[in-house]
This record gives structure tokens, sequence and C-alpha cells, in this order.
């Protein structure tokens, strides 16, 4: 089994993308599926996922049961959910897919800080024998304004990547609503954090700021739709490079 995990920030297209690369394996002729870790999706850009944690609980019932605020109601969500994490492991594994495309939630602190996150990833699907894993993080144009933007989203990329100890690719989404001039820009800075970091020489910038190796941080990005479609296939074909035949 390959795996395929979507993470990135709150709105930058990861369950559009998800549906899409889905569809897009399975004209291919492959069995794919798609996981949702997402306990407070409610309404999806494609159809029903075929393994849910909604199944075993949902945020919304986690903030009336706890009093909780959106924010807390996840987090408290994903601790309750790793109790879970067997059964859904044991969901992917009977299904036995040929790819498993993992949708997750927005609010990446459940995986850059919080142990629950990386528990719930590792126990439910990481741990699954011969599989194959591969994150790809999200890198939505609108958040990408100016290089310092982007200095933040690289920077927050290298510490998934920290945590998640698989191989990670980067795709700035999206694409289908920008001019291609702005879109070939923001790819060709994303891809060259040294032009980045040279852009933001002369502002007031701690030391170590400054002095970042761009080597540190750079990641291999690729401009995809999951609206138009542009960009999928080369995706795809990227991924399996990265994670070979079976």
């Amino acid at each position: 089994m390959r795996t395929i995990i979507l993470l990135g920030p709150a709105g930058s297209g990861k369950s559009v993308l998800a549906g899409a690369l889905t569809y897009l394996l399975r004209d291919m002729g492959f069995d794919a599926l798609i996981l949702n870790l997402d306990p407070a999706a409610v309404v999806y850009p494609y159809d029903e996922p075929d393994i849910d944690i909604r199944r075993y609980v949902r945020t919304e019932r986690v903030m009336r049961r706890f009093g909780l605020g959106p924010n807390g109601g996840l987090i408290a969500s994903i601790d309750i959910a790793v109790k879970f994490s067997r059964r859904i492991k044991r969901e992917v594994v009977e299904s036995g897919p040929e790819i498993l495309v993992v949708d997750t939630p927005g609010q990446l602190e459940l995986f850059v800080f919080r142990h629950a996150g990386m528990m719930l990833l590792q126990e439910a699907i990481l741990d699954i024998p011969d599989n194959k894993a591969l994150a790809l993080f999200l890198f939505d144009p609108f958040l990408c304004s100016d290089a310092s933007s982007m200095l933040s989203l690289l920077l927050l990329a290298a510490s998934v990547s920290l945590r998640i100890y698989i191989p990670m690719l980067g795709a700035l989404t999206k694409i289908d609503m920008l001019p291609p001039s702005e879109m070939k820009k923001i790819w060709n800075l994303l891809n060259n954090p040294r032009q980045i970091l040279l852009r933001i020489q002369d502002r007031n910038l701690p030391f170590a700021i400054r002095k970042i190796d761009p080597r540190a941080i750079k990641l291999d990005v690729w401009p995809v739709s999951g609206i138009s479609g542009d960009g999928l296939k080369e995706l795809l074909t990227k991924i399996e490079d990265l994670l070979g035949e079976d």
C-alpha cells in the first residue's frame, strides 16, 4: 500500500485536492480510497470518505459535552480519536487499497506541537506493514503574498517534516485562480528559498532568521489545481518517483 497524507494550513485546499487526486487515481485504474482524519468536517468536496474518523468522534459533540469552543473542541477530538486509532487502522487494512489518500484538519498545530496528532497518524496509518507513505504540504498562493509569508510557510513545512519522518513534497494549490505570471513567480520563489532570504535581508529581522541555511527549508513544490486538474498528473508522477513501485 502507498499513502499520501495531505497537510497544510486551513483553507489551503486539502479536501479539494484529496478528492481530485483520488478520482484521478481511480480513472488511472488504481484502487484508491479517501481517509478523512478531520473530526470537525461536516461537508466534503468529494463523495463521502471511504473511511471516516467521524464514525468514532465528532467535534460538534465533543464541544457540547465539554463546553468547548471550535479550537478546543478539535484538540480534544484528536486526543479522543487516538483511542480509536487501531480501529481506523483495521478499517484501512481490511479495505486493502493500493493507494490511500488522507485528508487532515487545517489546524497544523495538531501535528507540529501536539503529540496526539502525530500519534494518530503513526498508529492509524504509518504503522501498517508494507506501507510506503509520503506527506504533501499545501501552499495556498493567497498566503504567499510576500517573501516573509513564503518564508513562514516554508519554516512551517520544515517543522512538519521534522515531526513526521517520511518523505515530503510541496503543492502550490489554486493555480487556476492566479494569472499564469503570478503563479510562476510564486512557484519559482518557493522552489528557491535562497531568493526569498535575499529579499528579506534588508528587513529588521533577528540575526538567526537572516542566517537560515536555505537548504534547511528547501522543498520540492509542484503547482496544481484540484478544481481544473492542472498539474495533477505531473504531481502524481513525482509522487510515484518517490514512493516507487509496489
